[in-house]
């Protein structure tokens, strides 16, 4: 396993190259090619996704209490056991091994500690993978959001495979509703960049989930000033 360092700007460091997909991936790939056939995507264009930009940002922003619940110590960091704890505390119904997949796949910067942004990350993929989201005592809101989220991807996802590619996200960040004005290529190679941080080529969720929570500007300190 190699590492790599991202182009996010402030948030994220140096991440986990992996050299075949992990389980969470190839599960989150499956479920995305089952959405795709299953249902119809709510985005029409990436312009309507932008102006819901706030709305995702200030869910997010409530989400920090829930963070800092769980952050016992408030040390801007949540270890395995502190999540293990949490969880059990928000009734979020997962198994010790599903929970330390999960940690493994978000703790991005191997840190040894998920961080806000890291834990905003792992409660999409729990949205996206397990029934216990909705069981929980999590925000509403924040399921509305998740599921903006993963329309968007779907929207970017034009074959539907489960990652984006450069071409599809040309064509989607061009694909505009009556009205709209295109972003042009040059906004969408930018944005396609900025998701694709192991350079491969192909964007799984994950790496979409997290330029996603910098496009809506989430701040990584432990207040929301």
């Amino acid at each position: 396993m190699g590492i790599v360092k991202s182009k996010f700007g402030h948030g994220f460091g140096i991440f986990k190259q992996l050299s075949k997909p992990s389980n969470i991936e190839i599960k989150m790939v499956e479920v995305m090619k089952k959405q795709k056939g299953s249902r119809e995507c709510s985005v029409k264009s990436f312009n309507s996704v932008i102006m819901k930009f706030n709305k995702i940002d200030e869910s997010f922003k409530k989400l920090r209490s829930v963070f800092q619940k769980i952050d016992k110590d408030f040390d801007g960091k949540i270890d395995l056991d502190k999540l293990k704890r949490g969880f059990q505390e928000l009734h979020v119904s997962l198994t010790d091994q599903e929970i330390k997949e999960l940690y493994q796949e978000c703790d991005m910067d191997e840190s040894r500690g998920i961080d806000f942004k890291e834990f905003i990350v792992l409660l999409a993929l729990i949205y996206l993978l397990e029934d216990s989201f909705a069981k929980s005592h999590l925000l509403p809101e924040l399921e509305v959001s998740f599921k903006t989220i993963v329309d968007t991807f779907m929207f970017f996802d034009k074959d539907g495979d489960g990652y984006v590619r450069k071409n599809e996200i040309v064509q989607a960040i061009n694909d505009i509703g009556p009205g709209q004005r295109t972003s042009g290529s040059d906004i969408a190679l930018k944005r396609f960049e900025e998701m694709d941080w192991n350079k491969d080529g192909a964007v799984s969720l994950k790496e979409f989930l997290f330029a996603f929570i910098n496009w809506v500007s989430v701040e990584d300190g432990n207040d929301d000033s």
